[in-house]
C-alpha cells in the first residue's frame, strides 16, 4: 500500500483509503466516506431526501469490478517491482524522489489548481499527512531494497489490519491478528528471503500506513481525492529534495533510471488513480477489501516475473495467511461499518 495505498480501512471506516497502497495508498483512500456524506447531506432548511436503494450489481458489473481491482493490483505491484530496478541503479532516496516528482507532475497537469494550499487552519494537518505518507513510502522502498516485494507487501498489510480490528473483542478478529502474526513470524526467519531488517522496515511502513489513514480522515476529508493526493505527492517531493541534493544527485546522467522512474510513477500513482475511481463506483467496500487482499500474491508474482525473486513454500504459506487475515478483517470491519450506516 507503501506504495499501495490504500483501502483495507475503507472497511474500518466504511471508510476514510489505500495501500496497497496506495496508492491510493495514497490514492483512492479518501472518497468513500466523503461520498457517503455528500450523498446524504441536505442544504439547511430543506428536508433530507431519502437515499436511493442501491441497485443490485449484475454479474457483468461484478465481473468487471473484479477485473478492475485485479488490474489495479497488477499495475501497482508491477510499479513496485520496477522501483527495485531504479533503487538498484540510483538508490532509495533518488528512486522515491523520481516517483513522487513525476506522479505529482502528472496529477497536477490534470488539474493545476489542485496545487493550491489548503485553508490556513488545515495546513499543519496536511504537513503531518505528507510526513506520514513519506514515511510509509520511504520505509516501503527501504524494505523492497532488502526483501522480496511479495513479502514486503504482505507484512505491510498488518498496519491497516490492526487498525481495522482495534478495540474489537470479537474472537474472530483476534484470530485474524494471530494468523497475521504467525505469518510474520515465519517470514522473519533470519535464514529466510526477507531477513529481520527487511521485515522491520515492512512493519514500519505498515505502521505509517495506519497513521496515514487516521490522519487522512481528519485532514483530507474537506477536499477531493485528486487535490489531496496531488498536494501530498508534491509535499513529499519537496521534503525529499534536500536529501536528494545531499546525496550528490546520483540520478544525473542516469537516463534509464529516470525513464523507469517515470514508468513507476505512472504505474504506482496515475493509472491506479483512474482505475480505482471506476472500481469504487461499482463494488462494495467489503468486496473491495477482500479483493484488495490478493495484492501480496500479485506482488509475489510480479517480483518473480520482473525480478526473478523466488519464494519458499513456507514463505508462500505465510503470505497467504497474512492475506487471509487482511481479507477477513476487512470484510468484518466493512460489515460493522455498513450496519452502523443503516437508518435507525
Amino acid at each position: 500500500m507503501g506504495e499501495q495505498r490504500r483501502h483495507l480501512t475503507q472497511a474500518s471506516e466504511a471508510r476514510p483509503a489505500g495501500p496497497g497502497s496506495s496508492p491510493t495508498a495514497e490514492i483512492g483512500v479518501l472518497p468513500a466516506t466523503d461520498a457517503v456524506a455528500a450523498t446524504h447531506a441536505a442544504p439547511a432548511g430543506r428536508a433530507e431526501p431519502q437515499p436511493a436503494t442501491p441497485a443490485v450489481p449484475s454479474r457483468r458489473d461484478a465481473a468487471f469490478s473484479t477485473f478492475l481491482v485485479v488490474a489495479i493490483g497488477v499495475v501497482m505491484q508491477a510499479g513496485s517491482a520496477l522501483a527495485v530496478r531504479v533503487i538498484d541503479s540510483v538508490g532509495v532516496i533518488e528512486a522515491l524522489w523520481l516517483r513522487t516528482v513525476f506522479a505529482a507532475a502528472v496529477l497536477a497537469a490534470l488539474r493545476p489548481r489542485s496545487l493550491r494550499l489548503p485553508a490556513r487552519g488545515h495546513r499543519l494537518g496536511m504537513l503531518w499527512l505528507v510526513i506520514s505518507l513519506l514515511g510509509m513510502n520511504l520505509c516501503f522502498y527501504e524494505a523492497i531494497s532488502r526483501a522480496p516485494v511479495g513479502i514486503v507487501v504482505a507484512v505491510e498489510f498488518v498496519g491497516p489490519l490492526t487498525l481495522a480490528v482495534a478495540g474489537s473483542r470479537r474472537a474472530l478478529d483476534i484470530l485474524w491478528v494471530v494468523l497475521a502474526a504467525a505469518g510474520i513470524a515465519v517470514l522473519a526467519n533470519p535464514s529466510g528471503s526477507a531477513g529481520v531488517v527487511g521485515i522491520l522496515f515492512s512493519l514500519a511502513s505498515g505502521a505509517f500506513w495506519a497513521l496515514y489513514l487516521l490522519l487522512a480522515k481528519r485532514t483530507a476529508g474537506n477536499m477531493d481525492a485528486l487535490r489531496a493526493t496531488t498536494l501530498m505527492l508534491a509535499g513529499s517531493s519537496l521534503l525529499l529534495t534536500p536529501f536528494l541534493l545531499a546525496s550528490g544527485v546520483r540520478i544525473a546522467g542516469q537516463g534509464r533510471a529516470i525513464l523507469l522512474g517515470l514508468a513507476v510513477a505512472m504505474l504506482s500513482s496515475a493509472i491506479p488513480y483512474f482505475l480505482e475511481i471506476t472500481a469504487l463506483q461499482r463494488v462494495r467496500a467489503s468486496t473491495y477489501s477482500v479483493l484488495l487482499s490478493i495484492e501480496p500474491a500479485i506482488a509475489a508474482l510480479m517480483g518473480f516475473l520482473i525480478l526473478a525473486q523466488p519464494l519458499s513454500a513456507a514463505e508462500i504459506g505465510a503470505i497467504v495467511a497474512i492475506a487471509a487475515a487482511a481479507a477477513g478483517a476487512g470484510w468484518a470491519a466493512a460489515g460493522r461499518a455498513g450496519s452502523a450506516l443503516q437508518p435507525m
